[in-house]
C-alpha cells in the first residue's frame, strides 16, 4: 500500500478519535449533572481548561515531534485522551470532587487531542504532492465531522443502555486501541525524528514570535483566530438561538445542527479539491470568510416567523464554511513552513485560533448585551472582515507561489 495512502487512513482515524473524545465530554454532561446533582453549566469548567491547556500544548508541541516523532507524539495523545475518559467515569460527588476530576480530564484530554493535527500535518506533509496537498489535508480533516457524527450517534445510545460510565470506558478502550494499531507505522513514519532535539520551555514564545515573523503564517493566524471562533460559536450556540429565540423544540433543534453539520464531511474535500485544481487556496479562504460573514449575520436576523428552510439555509452556509476550510489552511500552513518545522508552525498558528475559542464567546455575550443576538452574530464576524483584509493585503509572493493548473 502506498505510504501516502496509509498516512492518510492512519491519520484519518486519530482525528475522528480526537474529535469524539473532545466533543464526547459535553455531550455526557447532562446525564453526569441528573445523576450526581451539579449545574450542567459547569460544562464551561471543561471547555475553559480544553482551550487554556490546548493553547500551551500548540505552542510547545513542536520540539517534543521532533525529538520522539510525530507518531509517536500520536500514539501518546491516544493514552492522554483514554487517561481522560477512563477519569471522567470516576467522576463522584461532593462538588469539589467534581470541578477537580473535570480539570483533570480537560487537562489530559486537550493535551492528547491537540496533539493531533501538527503530528498529522508534519507527516502528510512529507509523503503530499504539493499540487494535491490541500485535498490530502482536507481529507485527513473529515476526521472533525466524522468524529461529532460518532459522538452524536454512539453516546447517547450506549448511555441509554449502559450509563454515562459506560460511554465514557468505552471511548478510552477506542483509544487505546488507535494507539496500538498506530505501532507498525512507527518505524517509517518517525525516521526523520531527532533524539537529540533539546525540549525547552522557552519553545512556547519562540514559536509564537516564530509565526508572526513569517507574513503568510501571520496571515492564516488571524484567519485561524476568526474560523475557529466562528466554528466555536456555530457548534456551541446555535442549539440553544434555535430553541431560546425562535422557539424549536429541543430536539428539533439538536437535529437542525446534526443535518448541517453533515455537509461539513463532503465539504471539506470539496474544497480541498477546489483549492488543488481551480483556484489558489487563499483566494478560496477569503471566498469562505466572506460566506461566513454573511452567513452569521442572517442567521442572526432570523425571526420565529420564519420558514424552516430559511433558517437552514444560513446554517448549511456556515457549516459548508466555518466547519469545512480545515485542510486548505493546513495545507498552506504546510507549504510556508520549512520541512523540518511544519507541525510547530501548525502548532503555532493553530494557538492562535484556540485562542479565538476562548474570545469569541465573550465578544458573542458583548453582542448579545449591545443588541441580543442579532447584535451578538453581527459582531463575531469582525474578526473575518479583519482576516479577509489581510489576506486580500498580504504579498503575493507569501501565499500563492504554487500555480493552479
Amino acid at each position: 500500500m502506498p505510504l501516502l495512502l496509509v498516512a492518510i487512513v492512519a491519520m484519518l482515524a486519530q482525528q475522528t478519535l480526537a474529535t469524539a473524545a473532545k466533543t464526547g465530554v459535553p455531550v455526557l454532561f447532562k446525564p453526569m449533572a441528573d445523576e450526581l446533582q451539579f449545574d450542567a453549566e459547569l460544562v464551561l469548567v471543561y471547555t475553559w481548561g480544553f482551550a487554556c491547556v490546548g493553547i500551551t500544548v500548540m505552542l510547545g508541541c513542536g520540539a517534543f515531534i521532533r525529538r520522539f516523532g510525530a507518531l509517536r507524539m500520536t500514539q501518546i495523545g491516544c493514552v492522554l485522551m483514554a487517561l481522560g475518559l477512563a477519569l471522567l467515569s470516576t467522576t463522584a460527588a461532593p462538588m469539589t470532587l467534581v470541578v477537580a476530576i473535570l480539570a483533570l480530564v480537560a487537562a489530559t484530554i486537550s493535551m492528547g487531542g491537540t496533539l493531533s493535527t501538527p503530528a498529522s500535518s508534519q507527516i502528510l506533509a512529507r509523503y503530499a504532492p504539493a499540487r494535491w496537498a490541500p485535498l490530502v489535508f482536507s481529507i485527513k480533516q473529515t476526521g472533525v465531522p466524522a468524529g461529532v457524527v460518532l459522538v452524536s450517534f454512539l453516546v447517547p445510545l450506549i448511555t441509554t443502555h449502559y450509563g454515562w460510565r459506560a460511554a465514557g470506558l468505552f471511548f478510552a478502550g477506542f483509544c487505546l486501541l488507535i494507539a496500538v494499531a498506530l505501532q507498525p507505522c512507527r518505524k517509517t513514519f518517525d525516521q526523520n525524528r531527532q533524539p537529540d532535539y533539546p525540549l525547552r520551555f522557552s519553545s512556547l514564545a519562540d514559536t509564537f514570535l516564530a509565526v508572526l515573523r513569517i507574513p503568510g503564517l501571520r496571515m492564516l493566524a488571524v484567519a485561524a483566530f476568526a474560523f475557529i471562533g466562528l466554528q466555536s460559536i456555530f457548534l456551541n450556540f446555535s442549539v440553544v438561538y434555535l430553541a431560546e429565540e425562535l422557539g424549536y423544540e429541543l430536539s428539533v433543534a439538536g437535529a437542525a445542527l446534526g443535518t448541517a453539520t453533515l455537509i461539513a464531511l463532503p465539504g471539506r474535500v470539496f474544497w480541498g479539491w477546489v483549492s488543488s485544481v481551480w483556484i489558489t487556496p487563499r483566494t478560496l479562504l477569503i471566498c469562505l470568510a466572506l460566506a461566513m460573514i454573511g452567513a452569521s449575520i442572517a442567521l442572526g436576523l432570523a425571526e420565529p416567523e420564519w420558514a424552516y428552510w430559511q433558517v437552514m439555509l444560513p446554517l448549511l452556509v456556515l457549516s459548508a464554511t466555518a466547519m469545512s476550510w480545515h485542510g486548505v489552511l493546513l495545507s498552506e500552513i504546510a507549504r510556508l513552513s520549512p520541512d523540518d518545522e511544519v507541525a510547530r508552525m501548525t502548532g503555532g498558528v493553530l494557538a492562535f485560533g484556540t485562542a479565538g475559542q476562548i474570545g469569541f464567546p465573550i465578544l458573542f455575550a458583548l453582542g448579545f448585551a449591545l443588541g441580543e443576538y442579532a447584535g451578538a452574530y453581527a459582531i463575531i464576524t469582525i474578526p473575518a472582515i479583519v482576516a479577509v483584509i489581510a489576506m486580500s493585503s498580504a504579498p503575493k509572493h507569501t501565499t500563492d507561489e504554487t500555480q493552479q493548473t
